[in-house]
């Protein structure tokens, strides 16, 4: 590994990108979930689950919204708690919901993986993931997962949950490292250190676990070049699989935790800018490829071998090589996705509790597909993914007129997208370093955004 990339530089003089700070969905989803609302119901949902056809693959996602601290960077649905009792009244409500699911499916789907996000489901005691596993094995058929994976909060994992993880087969583990700085991490309210990170990732191998991910954030208090540089060299050292390296969204008009977070503390655009291409650099000149818009992986690891052979997916994971078209979500605020739309639960979980308790799913909201929704969100999913999209060529796919997008062809040729986007003909391609930009570029394609675009982060 090279110690000595520089990091480029901008002129004082050089004008911000135009698209920067152009607000859009980040796309795990078409339409985003800004855009779900009641009429799809529990009613609904349970249709969708009775259709599942029994040779059909499926996917789980286990929301644990729980966590010792709270990080005032996080967007995440999750709530601190220093007691075990909210998690193990949790647990027994998700036990029953899982149950409720499998009933209206009536054990059809074949269950291929299975993913555990938060919050920190490293919270769970052995029994609790157990039980868990054990209910999922018990409502659909069970295959063994392709993929069985959880996300780790250092401060909150033990050796012997690592070794426990490790005898049930866990197959990748997340861990959020964001910034290896003390100043950074004192800002964001996140404090861990190197060594309890390396300790880690030594004993995850050890334990038979070696795809891992490490998620870092560029944005932060207190974020310099020469600070954030020492954090990729250190993050480097680990070897992870895989990084994500994630834009930090201010929005505490949303997520209120956040007021705690210093704003003039914050990096300018100009900074972020310069941090994200210094990373990005960096990344690459060490051996990672870039991914999507904020992933980059080592050649040999699956993610990187998917986006190779254009079998990479994007939804509410993110990056994903799950090639199933349903993904069940079980936990407060979870969302489903099915071939003819989403659903989501309760975030509150009082009422998903209620809910659950009842007998009843916990949906809230959601969204039915609209005829033109397939074809936009294959346009939107290829350039969030690829970079570059044929419309002619989806369209065609589609059943669709090769210029029903001519409208979005023309405004992509506009001032504002002269410097992200090139068009020759109906092919789009991304054309800037900054693969955060094609947010933008999608957004041209999205029929559904809303008017008050504060809804959504800034693309920066």
């Amino acid at each position: 590994m090279s110690s000595t990339l520089a990091a480029p530089s901008f002129e004082t003089s050089e004008k911000p990108p135009a698209w920067l700070g152009l607000q859009a969905p980040r796309y795990t989803s078409y339409p985003s979930a800004q855009h779900f609302h009641a009429g799809v119901n529990a009613d609904l949902h349970a249709s969708w689950l009775t259709s599942i056809r029994k040779d059909q693959t499926v996917s789980a996602y286990v929301h644990i919204p729980f966590c010792r601290e709270l990080c005032w960077f996080c967007g995440c649905h999750t709530k601190m708690t220093y007691r075990d009792e909210p998690i193990e009244k949790y647990v027994r409500v998700l036990l029953d919901e899982i149950a409720l699911i499998g009933k209206h499916a009536a054990g059809k789907g074949i269950l291929k993986q299975i993913h555990f996000g938060g919050g920190s489901p490293s919270l769970l005691n052995e029994s609790q993931l157990m039980s868990i596993l054990y209910a999922l094995a018990s409502a659909f058929e069970f295959a063994p997962p392709g993929e069985l994976a959880i996300e780790l909060d250092p401060r909150t994992t033990s050796e012997e949950k690592i070794a426990f993880y490790g005898s049930l087969g866990f197959t990748r583990v997340s861990m959020g490292i964001q910034d290896f700085d003390p100043k950074v991490q004192k800002a964001v309210n996140r404090i861990q250190s190197f060594e309890m990170v390396a300790g880690l990732m030594k004993r995850l191998h050890e334990a038979g676990i070696h795809q891992i991910n490490t998620d870092l954030i560029y944005g932060l208090p207190y974020q310099t070049v020469t600070s954030f540089e020492h954090t990729l060299k250190q993050t480097l050292s680990l070897t992870p699989s895989r990084i994500a390296l994630f834009s930090y969204a201010h929005v505490p008009h949303m997520k209120k935790h956040q007021r705690l977070i210093d704003e003039h503390a914050l990096p300018d655009d100009r900074t972020k800018l310069t941090l994200y291409r210094m990373a990005t650099e960096f990344l690459l000149a060490n051996g990672y490829t870039a991914i999507g818009i904020d992933h980059f992986a080592r050649a040999d690891d699956s993610l990187a071998v998917a986006a190779n052979s254009h079998r990479m997916r994007r939804n509410f994971q993110g990056y994903v090589t799950d090639t199933t078209d349903i993904l069940l979500g079980f936990g407060t605020s979870a969302i489903s996705q099915f071939p003819g739309g989403y659903t989501q639960n309760y975030s509150a979980t009082h009422e998903y509790s209620k809910r659950i308790e009842a007998g009843q799913l916990a949906t809230c909201r959601g969204w039915k597909a609209g005829a033109q929704d397939s074809f936009r969100k294959e346009i939107i999913d290829t350039l969030m993914c690829y970079m570059e999209a044929d419309i002619g060529q989806i369209a065609a796919k589609h059943g669709q007129d090769a210029n029903i997008c001519a409208r979005e062809l023309t405004l992509l040729q506009e001032c504002a997208y002269s410097d992200i986007a090139h068009t020759k003909g109906n092919l789009v391609q991304i054309a800037t370093p900054y693969r955060m930009a094609s947010r933008a570029v999608a957004a041209v394609f999205d029929q559904y955004q809303l008017p008050d675009s504060a809804q959504y982060s800034r693309v920066s």
